[in-house]
């Protein structure tokens, strides 16, 4: 298996279909003793796909690790909105401490996964909520986006019942349309950023500074999605700017938006569970 899955980054506009509305998938470790537990969150496409048995080699590894996992969907599940635009981030983490209130579970250390768009989901909720202290951000972003597959300019995401500040890469424009042929759509983000303005850019940051933990980003140099290596550097930048406490890791990967794969899920959980002890304990 080269890579965990061709769709496991599904990416803000992936032609990855989507069959499953799951909204939660659990794998807790039952040995009567509490362990950390990892939430994945899925990209753009929506509903639960990592709850799909082809990512089941995620959980498996986790729980070989010692780490309980669940898989959330947070939008386009039986039981969650249809739409992405505008998404309750304290519904999405209101739904994450439920689970970490399991007595097979230590809630003092609990870490979100993210995937693209999840990665950008995982960066916030980390900056907003001190239940969550770790964070894992695959292929992410520095700063918050429109909603995805939405005609409409909206944002993504929601904090005390108003929408967050975000950059806006239409979905009509026709960097993004060339996409649907290309398979390429970074160039329509990379416009956007180019566009907006300082001010635009420092409203629409993700103050991932005011997280309680660790933070490992993964972004691949030749993503065709959208910029993640950059994006992760902007990341690492600024929390370097702003002296941030805990560890902070960027792993570049040479590949595509599609190339996380099984060295780099070793690396991720190896990074975990150094941090772990140093946090959970």
């Amino acid at each position: 298996m080269k890579k965990i899955m061709p769709c496991l980054l599904v990416g803000l506009l992936s032609a990855c279909s989507n069959h499953n509305t799951q909204d939660v998938k659990t794998q807790f470790i039952d040995d009567g003793k509490k362990h950390p537990l990892v939430i994945l969150l899925g990209g753009s496409d929506g509903g639960n796909t990592l709850a799909n048995p082809h990512w089941q080699p995620i959980f498996d590894r986790l729980n070989e690790a010692g780490v309980s996992v669940a898989s959330l969907g947070y939008f386009g599940t039986d039981n969650t909105p249809s739409s992405a635009a505008e998404l309750s981030l304290e519904e999405i983490e209101k739904r994450i401490s439920l689970l970490a209130k399991s007595d097979k579970i230590n809630n003092n250390c609990v870490a979100v996964f993210g995937f693209s768009k999840g990665a950008e989901l995982a960066l916030l909720l980390g900056s907003h909520f001190d239940s969550i202290n770790h964070v894992v951000a695959v292929m992410p972003s520095h700063v918050t986006w429109n909603a995805v597959k939405t005609v409409t300019d909206k944002s993504s995401w929601t904090l005390k019942n108003q929408p967050l500040a975000y950059i806006n890469a239409p979905l009509l424009s026709w960097q993004m349309q060339k996409g649907n042929v290309t398979g390429e759509f970074t160039p329509a983000f990379e416009q956007a950023l180019a566009k907006a303005t300082e001010f635009e850019i420092e409203q629409a940051r993700i103050p991932i500074d005011k997280n309680k933990g660790p933070v490992l980003l993964v972004s691949a140099k030749q993503d065709e999605i959208w910029p993640s290596y950059d994006m992760a550097n902007e990341v690492m930048k600024y929390l370097e700017e702003q002296e941030y406490e805990y560890a902070y890791e960027h792993i570049a990967l040479e590949g595509s938006h599609y190339g996380f794969d099984r060295q780099t899920l070793k690396k991720t959980i190896r990074f975990l569970l150094n941090n772990f002890p140093i946090q959970c304990d």
